[in-house]
């Protein structure tokens, strides 16, 4: 493949990324008199574009965000005539900025504070979406004719509410891991003056030490979904059960129920008869081995019986260069991992459902990838004393969603309902917001 050919193909790639945009007039998002920049090698930095006036609504304060290798030296006063916005929905969609790191210093591993600070803002709104409706109303300009005269009216956003079920009881691998976790978090509540941080901390530690072991909560998810009128997807573990796990470190990570249990199998019909989907969500040490997330994927399928296409790398334990060809391999078609242990927001700055770009074989990935917002350890475990209510934080990136017209999965365990953890009421609001 020839570097023009190439980079043509990248262009149209990041064109069908936005087909919910322009369903039927890409060709007027083709033909924008836009400067052409190389769509391959360093992203560069991070810049605010300033839009024009009849624009500004869709930034954020009139600007967004754009690499400083799409930038194009010119005669042209407005920078946003000077910057390549395909190449920079490209860099975004694609991941550049994290592939680098990763080649340099391997995977993030979905830990966000592990990333550069100057990567930061790409996280926080879905810009690729902004670009996509910038380059859309400039097209109706250009024409002349009205935005939905040209491309029908804005899409609709779509939040797909999901599950990952981790534990149905307190085994005592997870009591010493959260009880753990939840004691250095108030050491560094104390050591940061964050004495109201640290007082709620060590009561976290107390209920899992000592709090009741029961999180079987399957029955009452369905319960609260079917009455907000919501179906969402659930992803299971498949891997081996109990001590079968092995190695300490599976033994501490991995889930430990038996998904081929009576119970586990009872539960698995009742969601299927009720229209709820039923995914995989492969063990900590599958995230690159496609055999053994195919193994894992048998198993939950005959425990269902149904077809699984979702998934959900537990732990989100993640690679950009191999993660997604792994699923794809393990005849998997559905991802939903993309998002960060540490913090809510968008990982690639959109909130689109794609099919990821193969660096190797210079084309689309057959598997999609539906980005995750957020999950409810972001407002509760790594949230502080003085942090909004959950429900105002919930809102407030869903809001971005519902602005940019965008696609996500929000996830919410379903341990996490009982008294153990106690972020019920959490998930409540959330329902409410969804329904």
């Amino acid at each position: 493949m020839t570097d023009a050919s190439k980079a043509a193909a990248r262009r149209a790639w990041v064109l069908a990324c936005g087909a919910r945009y322009w369903p039927d007039g890409v060709a007027r998002i083709a033909v924008l008199p836009l400067p052409e920049a190389p769509i391959s090698g360093d992203a560069g930095a991070l810049l605010q574009v300033a839009l024009p006036g009849w624009a500004a609504d869709i930034g954020v304060n009139g600007a967004l965000l754009a690499y400083s290798s799409a930038m194009i030296a010119g005669e042209a006063p407005e920078s946003w005539r000077r910057c390549d916005w395909i190449a920079t929905a490209w860099h975004m969609l694609a991941g550049s900025l994290e592939r680098t790191f990763e080649a340099q210093h391997g995977p993030a591993l979905s830990y966000a504070f592990r990333l550069p600070a100057d990567m930061q803002p790409l996280f926080e709104q879905a810009w690729v979406n902004r670009i996509f409706l910038f380059l859309r109303r400039w097209a109706a300009r250009e024409s002349g004719l009205p935005e939905e005269a040209l491309f029908g009216p804005l899409p609709a956003a779509s939040i797909i509410l999901t599950h990952d079920v981790d534990a149905i009881r307190l085994t005592p691998e997870i009591r010493a891991k959260q009880t753990a976790f939840q004691l250095a978090n108030a050491v560094r509540a104390v050591l940061g003056d964050r004495f109201g941080t640290a007082r709620n901390r060590l009561r976290d530690a107390s209920r899992f030490a000592f709090g009741a072991g029961d999180l079987r909560t399957l029955e009452r998810v369905r319960d609260m979904e079917r009455a907000a009128g919501l179906r969402s997807t659930l992803h299971f573990y498949g891997g081996k059960p109990g001590l079968r796990r092995g190695s300490p470190r599976r033994l501490l990570i991995d889930p430990a129920y038996d998904i081929s249990s009576p119970y586990m199998r009872e539960q698995l019909a009742a969601l299927r008869d009720g229209g709820w989907t039923v995914g995989l969500h492969q063990s900590f040490e599958a995230w690159v081995d496609p055999a053994q997330m195919a193994a894992q994927r048998e198993r939950v399928a005959e425990a269902a019986p149904t077809g699984i296409t979702h998934c959900r790398q537990h732990w989100l334990h993640f690679s950009w260069a191999s993660t997604w060809a792994a699923q794809a391999a393990a005849g998997l078609s559905c991802d939903s991992t993309l998002g960060f242990n540490d913090r809510a927001g968008f990982r690639a700055g959109h909130a689109l459902r794609i099919r990821p770009w193969d660096f190797s074989g210079e084309a689309p990935i057959g598997i999609e990838a539906v980005p995750m917002l957020f999950m409810d350890s972001h407002f509760y475990d790594y949230a502080g004393a003085d942090a909004p209510p959950v429900a105002t934080e919930m809102k407030r990136w869903l809001n971005e969603v519902w602005f940019v017209g965008g696609e996500v999965t929000v996830n919410w365990h379903t341990h996490t309902i009982t008294d153990a953890y106690g972020w019920g009421e959490g998930y409540e609001d959330l329902l409410g917001l969804l329904g």
